[in-house]
């Protein structure tokens, strides 16, 4: 059986099986496509079936796009990594914010990973969430222990990157990485009418009805904007933006510099917080996936709901995996680590 009726069948069998409600796989090696795949429905009354321009929220996979535009901006001299967030956002600079630097945001070291007090629609209200944490407090020492920034990663980014560039953080993702690579499917603040006829829907059991991440079915979440976790996207464009950070790149293009991405695939870490037993094994912005010993070879972001985009400079495969269904394993997904296993890569529990 060759390797892409393999993979069509890992994911047909998901589907099958209840495991996955809807699902794409896009990979490419050394720039090249390999596949492009998909298999079952954009909602659990199977009414519409996915296709390879289905965009499903990616939650935090989003967050490794932030980092790609961190990258894009750093290698145009617009910013540098030492560099206070204050020469860029004075607003910034209150309640012992003062001293942070860029690499204590990438490195998710900068104090403030808790979700501001504010209503779910204001998270996703881009000026009322930037203000939330300009006023923030940080909550442990800046620069010290990392602790995961889940909601607050991409606004600290995307502001620091609005203010670095002067264009607002959708037009820098659309200007430097969706024309430059001709993606098809990469979005934060999706259309009403994206919303209403192309996206894929969470679907969750019944005994997931209060869980947060359905909330990622409002308009209000998917059309507002926090790149921390509301992007939109598709397998393909995933693996595509993936594809251009190593080797030769993608079609030509080399989005982000060899040097600039060595130095963003090393573990930023003090001496005191060794637990790398943990998923979450930062740089510069990219989460670190390779296996123990070589952390740095395989970088990108998993989602809350499964979904993933990651590069392996190993073996020059470039991965985008998106889905629809909330999993009791998460986040361990069986689908994952089948496609992992057909490919030969190490898996990942992110």
């Amino acid at each position: 059986m060759d390797l892409i009726k393999k993979l069509q069948d890992v994911l047909d069998k998901s589907v099958e099986s209840g495991e996955e409600c809807g699902c794409q796989l896009s990979v490419y090696r050394y720039g090249e496509p390999v596949c492009d795949l998909f298999s079952g429905y954009t909602t659990s009354d199977k009414t519409k079936e996915v296709d390879d321009k289905t965009l499903f929220p990616v939650f935090s996979v989003g967050k490794g796009i932030c980092t790609t535009v961190m990258m894009i901006l750093k290698d145009q001299g617009k910013l540098d990594f030492d560099d206070l967030v204050t020469e860029y956002w004075e607003g910034y600079g209150v309640n012992g914010k003062e001293n942070t630097t860029i690499q204590d945001v990438l490195s998710h070291r900068a104090g403030v990973w808790e979700t501001p007090d504010i209503l779910l629609a204001d998270r996703y209200n881009w000026e009322k969430v930037c203000k939330a944490m300009e006023n923030a407090v940080p909550k442990d020492t800046i620069g010290g222990m990392h602790h995961y920034h889940g909601y607050t990663y991409g606004v600290l980014t995307g502001r620091i990157a609005e203010l670095a560039d002067g264009r607002p953080f959708p037009q820098i993702v659309q200007e430097e990485i969706v024309e430059p690579l001709g993606l098809d499917g990469m979005y934060f603040g999706i259309s009403k009418e994206q919303f209403n006829q192309n996206v894929a829907f969470i679907d969750g059991s019944a005994d997931m009805m209060n869980d947060e991440r359905l909330s990622h079915n409002k308009f209000c979440v998917l059309g507002g904007l926090n790149p921390s976790s509301n992007g939109c996207c598709n397998a393909r464009s995933l693996a595509k933006m993936y594809a251009s950070l190593i080797g030769s790149g993608m079609d030509g293009i080399r989005l982000v510099s060899e040097k600039t991405i060595e130095e963003a695939t090393v573990l930023c870490r003090i001496p005191e917080d060794n637990d790398y037993d943990q998923w979450d094994k930062f740089g510069h912005g990219y989460a670190l996936c390779g296996p123990k010993g070589n952390f740095g070879r395989m970088f990108g972001q998993g989602g809350a709901c499964g979904s993933e985009g990651f590069a392996d400079k190993e073996t020059g495969y470039a991965i985008g995996f998106t889905k629809n269904k909330l999993n009791g394993t998460h986040p361990n997904h069986p689908t994952r680590n089948e496609i992992s296993r057909v490919l030969g890569l190490p898996i990942r529990i992110w």
